[in-house]
């Protein structure tokens, strides 16, 4: 099948400020997506991206809040670990996701 990049939204993005820069954070990201060679539609599709740093800053919260058996797992639907949630990054992790065949591993069809 045949995938075209047409739209690329995420739900919240970076500002640098301390806390909420891209090495640290996480956010949905939404692709809407052209589907098929010959009958094209459009599709959109879902995944939720972390970074490895937000991953232990979540941790770390829910050691203190008791979430997640404070903080002994984490779960989320169509999970991805990246290094930084830049626009221009994850852009370039979902084409290649989509060069490598993988794309519907992580992401699932709204």
């Amino acid at each position: 099948m045949c995938f075209k990049i047409r739209k690329l939204y995420l739900s919240d993005e970076p500002r640098g400020d301390g806390m909420d820069d891209a090495e640290n954070f996480n956010t949905d990201v939404i692709a809407i997506v052209e589907e098929g060679e010959i009958d094209q539609r459009t599709v959109k599709y879902v995944a939720s991206f972390f970074t490895y740093a937000n991953i232990f800053e979540l941790q770390s919260q829910h050691m203190k809040t008791g979430e997640y058996l404070n903080g002994k797992y984490f779960f989320s639907k169509n999970m991805l670990l990246i290094d930084n949630c830049s626009m221009e990054n994850v852009l370039r992790v979902v084409h290649e996701l989509l060069e490598e065949g993988t794309f519907k591993e992580v992401f699932r069809r709204i």
